[in-house]
C-alpha cells in the first residue's frame, strides 16, 4: 500500500465526511440543534468546538481507512465495498447510538437522526476509499470529491438561508 496514496485518500475521504455533516447538521437538522436540550451545549459553545468535532471525523475516517486496507488489501467491486460500508456505518451507529442513549438526556429522535448522519458518512467514506485508494492514476479523479464537498456546502447554505430562516 502506497502511504502517500493512503493519505491522500484519507483526506479526501475527510472532506467529503465534512461537507455530508455540513449538510445534514448545519442545514437540515439545524432546527434540532436549536432547541433546548438539556444534553445538547448552546450554539455559541457548539460553534467553537466545531474543529473538534472535525478532528474526531478525521480519526473516525482514519480508522476506517486501516479497517478497510486490512480487509480490502487489494480493490474489490463497488458492491464489496458498499457491503462493507453499509455494515461498518450500521454496526457503528448502532452501537453509538445505543450507548449514547444509555447515559445523556438527549431525546431519542435526535439520537436517530444524528445516527443516521454518521451511516451515511461511513459508507461515503468507505466508497471514496475504494476509488481512490487502488486505481493506476488518481489525478484525474481529485476533483470529483473536492467538488462534491463544496457542491454539499453551497446545498447547505441554500437551504440554511431559505428554508431554515427563523
Amino acid at each position: 500500500m502506497n502511504q502517500k496514496r493512503f493519505w491522500v485518500s484519507t483526506l479526501l475521504a475527510w472532506l467529503v465526511f465534512i461537507g455530508i455533516d455540513f449538510l445534514i447538521h448545519a442545514s437540515l437538522l439545524e432546527n434540532l440543534w436549536k432547541e433546548e436540550v438539556s444534553a445538547i451545549k448552546p450554539l455559541k459553545d457548539l460553534a467553537i468546538l466545531i474543529p473538534g468535532g472535525y478532528l474526531s471525523f478525521l480519526l473516525l475516517t482514519l480508522l476506517i481507512g486501516f479497517v478497510f486496507i486490512k480487509i480490502f488489501p487489494k480493490q474489490d467491486t463497488f458492491k464489496s465495498a458498499l457491503r462493507f460500508g453499509v455494515i461498518f456505518g450500521f454496526l457503528f451507529s448502532l452501537s453509538n447510538l445505543l450507548g449514547l442513549f444509555s447515559y445523556i438526556r438527549l431525546p431519542l429522535g435526535h439520537l436517530i437522526f444524528f445516527n443516521m448522519g454518521y451511516f451515511i458518512e461511513i459508507i461515503a467514506v468507505v466508497l471514496v476509499y475504494n476509488s481512490f485508494l487502488y486505481p493506476e492514476k488518481i489525478k484525474n479523479k481529485v476533483w470529483k470529491p473536492v467538488s462534491l464537498f463544496f457542491i454539499l456546502v453551497i446545498i447547505g447554505v441554500i437551504i440554511q438561508n431559505i428554508f431554515n430562516k427563523t
